[in-house]
């Protein structure tokens, strides 16, 4: 039996925390005894963790008020620029204590807090460091990160175009690292029966029903969407917009829908563990995002067959086809509405993008991962 630790924050709502909970429950536990430890045992996820999975919990520490204060000029005083993840471990770093189990493999599912403290913090013979983000664009910093990454075996990504980013940024510095790709795991049979369950909040049936699906928070760019929304309002076409998520920008997008006078067809639902029945419900897919580092939501909508309209983030091309699966455009909210605008007024567009999906090969994709993942964990 190999022991495998896994270490992320936390089971909140996520694409990665999705991704993992689904890996989870895609594992072989004849051959594996498996550890999940989180900075905080909760979260939205945690209750599709299955049965033979550990969960623990990393120790909070004790923060002094001169960290406190030494934190926050760090965060005022940032001329590196560098990501948040970089200063909190600056600080807090040297606080923790080495876990007193040694495993087999450790396994960092995402970069920042959890790469960090496997690196320093465990003990295994094999250490994986995931990479779901794009790494330029979400801010972090090589020059701070590579020291750290050169001590793991093997930096994964989950999309071609995230090891391009980390890549690029490796040859800013002269360095090199051993990255590889290994796609998240989409499970489209668990998926298609979540999707059949009833929703609390019913759909207008005489209006075009979108949805949108992330964390409420900037790099979503859900403003976009509220802006869009505006234009396809003022052109008096009959639109309700529904996103499926929660975060810090709720205050900012509420304030910005009631400065458009649009509360009674653009509505924030909140977080939920099951968005599949509003994603199966609506009548178009949109996502707004600046960048992913893969895109599961646009994964998901495309296994649920539904009409997408996403911006032209780098992964958003190696998941749908423009003009055969989907709509891809320009990252305004001009372009994001004349792409809805064409395929609320397109029915053989939509038809079109619809059967092309029907037609796709979904299942060799997460056979493809779990390969991947079981040749990582040496059970091949």
């Amino acid at each position: 039996m190999k022991k495998v630790l896994f270490v992320i924050e936390s089971l909140g709502l996520g694409g990665a925390e999705k991704s993992l909970v689904t890996l989870l429950n895609n594992l072989d536990y004849a051959q594996l005894t498996v550890d999940l430890m989180l900075v905080k045992p909760d979260g939205i996820f945690v209750k599709y963790v299955p049965e033979n999975v550990s969960i623990l919990e990393i120790p909070p520490i004790r923060i002094t008020i001169f960290e406190r204060i030494l934190y926050k000029l760090y965060r005022m005083f940032n001329f590196k620029k560098l990501h948040h993840a970089h200063l909190f471990w600056k600080v807090f770093g040297n606080k923790y204590a080495i876990l007193p189990h040694k495993y087999d493999i450790a396994i960092a599912y995402n970069q920042g807090f959890a790469t960090y403290f496997v690196e320093k913090y465990t003990t295994a013979n094999i250490k994986y460091a995931w990479v779901n983000t794009d790494y330029k664009k979400a801010g972090y910093k090589i020059f701070f990160d590579f020291p750290i990454y050169s001590r793991f075996s093997k930096i994964i990504a989950v999309s071609e175009e995230v090891k391009c980013s980390i890549e690029g940024e490796l040859r800013s510095i002269n360095k090199i690292l051993n990255v590889g790709v290994v796609k998240d795991i989409v499970d489209d049979v668990i998926m298609q029966k979540q999707a059949k369950e009833k929703i609390p909040q019913r759909f207008t049936k005489d209006v075009i029903n979108i949805v949108s699906v992330g964390r409420l928070a900037t790099p979503k760019a859900f403003s976009l969407a509220v802006k869009a929304c505006d234009k396809l309002i003022k052109k008096n076409i009959r639109i309700n917009w529904v996103i499926i998520g929660e975060g810090q920008e709720r205050q900012n997008l509420e304030r910005l829908i009631a400065q458009y006078h649009l509360q009674h067809v653009f509505f924030l639902f909140g977080a939920t563990d099951n968005p599949y029945p509003y994603m199966n419900a609506c009548d178009i897919f949109v996502q707004t995002s600046l960048f992913e580092g893969l895109g599961t939501t646009l994964i998901e909508a495309s296994c649920l067959n539904k009409p997408i309209v996403t911006t032209n983030f780098p992964s958003a091309y190696a998941i749908l086809e423009h003009e055969k699966t989907g709509l891809i455009c320009e990252m305004n909210e001009d372009a994001i509405a004349r792409s809805i605008e064409r395929l609320i007024n397109d029915e053989d567009l939509r038809n079109r993008l619809v059967g092309n999906l029907k037609k796709a090969d979904r299942k060799s994709g997460k056979e493809a991962t779990l390969q991947q993942i079981n040749e990582l964990l040496e059970l091949v």
